[in-house]
């Protein structure tokens, strides 16, 4: 693919002759945006009468428009936190990729923590200057990694120091992007140990903890959420609903493990298959993440095909896009969703056919009852996955070559 052209996008600009995901308007075919906000949605013959002079006129050629998907970059620390320049090639490719959101995970050694001495301009060139103002929204997440013996006197001493470190140098970053908070990262098998601890710093805090479980028996981790969580009741530091924990790849395919987990308040993210039926059948909240650089649609057929545990092509879809917005810290406004009133964040993707698809269909289910207001989705068979043709996000435009006609 040629590289994509970065653009300011053009404002008030209508869109028609495609479809349009909306779960206010199901059967939207056109579109029209003006200051940064989807103005209107509905058919092709009013878009016509709608259309005025100053409007540039966009035709969508039968494309299909979604909101962005939440994706996730991550690198290790090192000196000076990589490069600016770096980060902003990411984030524009995680854009001509269908992202919107990111997670920016980076990684420092707790180790290094124990000097006291860590520049906290690295931190602030991890969390604030390399992502401030790009037209993707990130959400910085520092993960300490190599924690040993949590529940000796000095085993959570990296943390603390970390948690000092943001208290005294994320305020930039915040003040600039509120709602979009520094969170803290940790291995779970790191600080089993003393989880209790962890969570109680982090309540008091205020800052969303995630904690990597990929390694982890899910049996183990279910038990110390759940005893955990019931301790930081008694305490009244309950993580709110603005920074839910989250369980980085927890997966189990016994549906008790979910049940216990349903009333503890805890997300799940994703960054891989799991038991997702299982998963929302129970209530557990549950979003995915996909590797850096993956188109964002292979693991959405990947949880529509799966021999086991399969779920609808739109319970997949609405997991990377509405649920991750979820489970970000403290967001203040509604995402994954094309609704008038709302940001004109967007994508375009081409795709060979729509519908409505269940679990394991051969053939996509099509609703004619209007009642039924089922915004159609691409229909997922084999490796043949949607193509990306534009993003557009905060007033600007990332197109691939001759991506909308005039």
């Amino acid at each position: 693919m040629t590289k994509p052209v970065r653009r300011p996008a053009e404002d008030p600009r209508v869109l028609f002759n495609g479809t349009i995901h909306s779960t206010a308007e199901p059967y939207a075919e056109a579109m029209v945006v003006e200051n940064d906000q989807i103005a209107w949605l509905g058919s092709d013959e009013t878009a016509a009468r709608l259309q005025e002079d100053r409007m540039a006129v966009h035709d969508l050629q039968g494309a299909l428009v979604t909101p962005p998907f939440v994706g996730w970059i991550t690198e290790d620390a090192v000196d000076d936190v990589g490069s600016a320049v770096g980060l902003t090639e990411r984030l524009d490719a995680a854009a001509a990729s269908g992202y919107g959101t990111v997670r920016l995970e980076v990684r420092f050694a707790a180790e290094a923590m124990h000097t006291e001495d860590v520049a906290p301009e690295s931190l602030m060139v991890a969390c604030y200057r390399r992502g401030r103002d790009h037209p993707v929204d990130v959400y910085p997440v520092v993960s300490l990694q190599g924690i040993t013996d949590p529940a000796g006197a000095e085993g959570l001493k990296p943390l603390n120091i970390l948690l000092s470190l943001l208290s005294d140098e994320a305020a930039l970053w915040e003040e600039s992007a509120p709602g979009r908070p520094v969170a803290v990262g940790l291995k779970y098998t790191e600080v089993a140990g003393n989880l209790i601890g962890v969570r109680t710093w982090m309540a008091e805090e205020s800052r969303q903890l995630l904690l990597d479980v990929s390694d982890a028996d899910p049996a183990a981790v279910v038990e110390d959420i759940v005893a955990t969580g019931e301790q930081l009741r008694q305490l009244r530091l309950s993580p709110g609903p603005a920074t839910p924990t989250v369980l980085m790849n927890f997966d189990s395919a016994d549906r008790g493990h979910w049940e216990a987990l349903l009333n503890t308040g805890v997300h799940v993210v994703a960054r891989r298959q799991v038991h997702m039926a299982t998963a929302l059948s129970v209530g557990v909240p549950v979003s995915v993440a996909p590797v850096e650089g993956e188109n964002p649609w292979g693991l959405v057929s990947a949880h529509a095909q799966a021999a086991e545990d399969a779920v609808s092509v739109r319970a997949a879809f609405n997991a990377q896009s509405r649920g991750a917005f979820r489970s970000l810290p403290e967001r203040q406004s509604p995402g994954g969703q094309l609704n008038p009133g709302g940001s004109a964040a967007y994508v375009v993707w081409e795709a060979d056919a729509l519908g409505v698809q269940s679990p394991n269909e051969t053939v996509a289910a099509w609703s004619t009852d209007t009642r039924a207001r089922t915004p159609l989705l691409p229909y997922l068979e084999g490796d043949d996955l949607p193509r990306w043709k534009m993003t557009a996000l905060a007033g600007v435009e990332w197109a691939a070559s001759s991506a909308v006609a005039e």
